[in-house]
């Protein structure tokens, strides 16, 4: 079978989110409790049961405002940072070209959302809640059963090994997503590129051909990427590098002491705020 690609043409987007619905409804995943953040984007972040999203960006545009929206979900990298780092092996990358996690192996320790370059695992679980910066994640994550593990965009595997599109490519009603062999949506990227500048636009580009050293989603850009809520030059930072190269032999004891250390730090924050909130009602 020939590797598979996404394309995102962002200059047909409406912001519909029938993408984010059909994925919710295809992978069985439950609801996210939000609040309004300030902009109509919803979810504000990827979460471990919101695995796309369309990101709203607002830009003047003289005396007026433009939209710019933007479907952010995995990149399926060629070389994705994320596998070599994984210290138990349960990130792989499937014959179709899709990276995936076994959630069953996954034990959650969080180094596939440091290492991504584009910002997209999410950890489910107490071990979430341990940093506030990196894991800080939706309890309802915990309370509907999702497994201590990480989670993201699979690329719908189940669909695409059995002849099908992915759920994004399918509802989407403007044609902003599709999905196909990766030599033709590479080659369709490029035409509507072409076809952009011949309309009278400055800077159309494609994004995700040559970042982090190729990927399988091809965005179509009418500008630069951070127009939309995308990084710039992403980086696979050293240290991906060198936990790979340095600590193979000893990654899994290294990850199981990380992850160890990190239930240790959340128990004793549990513990702490108990203590507080009982020295609290007795004061009350």
């Amino acid at each position: 079978m020939a590797e598979k690609a996404r394309m995102i043409d962002v200059s047909k987007c409406i912001g519909c989110r029938a993408c984010q619905v059909a994925c919710k409804h295809w992978n069985r995943l439950p609801a996210a409790q939000t609040e309004f953040t300030g902009s109509y984007e919803n979810p504000p972040d990827l979460l471990p049961e919101t695995w796309s999203r369309i990101m709203f960006r607002e830009h003047e545009n003289g005396d007026e405002v433009k939209w710019h929206f933007c479907f952010n979900s995995c990149m399926h990298c060629e070389d994705p940072a994320c596998l070599p780092v994984c210290p138990v092996d349960a990130i792989f990358k499937t014959e179709l070209a899709s990276v995936n996690i076994d959630q069953e192996t996954c034990i959650a320790c969080g180094l596939c959302v440091t290492a991504c370059p584009f910002d997209i695992p999410r950890i489910a679980g107490p071990l979430a809640e341990v940093n506030d910066v990196e894991f800080e994640q939706p309890e309802e994550a915990i309370e509907v059963g999702m497994k201590n593990a990480s989670w993201k965009c699979t690329f719908c595997y189940d669909r695409i090994s059995n002849g099908l599109s992915t759920a994004c490519a399918k509802a989407c009603p403007t044609g902003t997503i599709t999905f196909g062999d990766q030599e033709e949506k590479l080659q369709e990227a490029e035409n509507r590129v072409a076809d952009l500048q011949d309309l009278g636009y400055d800077n159309p580009q494609i994004y995700g051909k040559e970042e982090v050293g190729g990927t399988h989603v091809y965005y179509v850009l009418e500008d630069d990427p951070d127009t939309y809520g995308l990084p710039a030059d992403p980086q696979v930072s050293l240290t991906t590098y060198f936990w790979n190269v340095a600590l193979r032999p000893v990654k899994t004891l290294a990850a199981i002491g990380l992850a160890v250390g990190f239930m240790n730090n959340f128990i004793n924050k549990k513990a702490e705020e108990k203590n507080k909130k009982g020295q609290k009602e007795m004061v009350e």
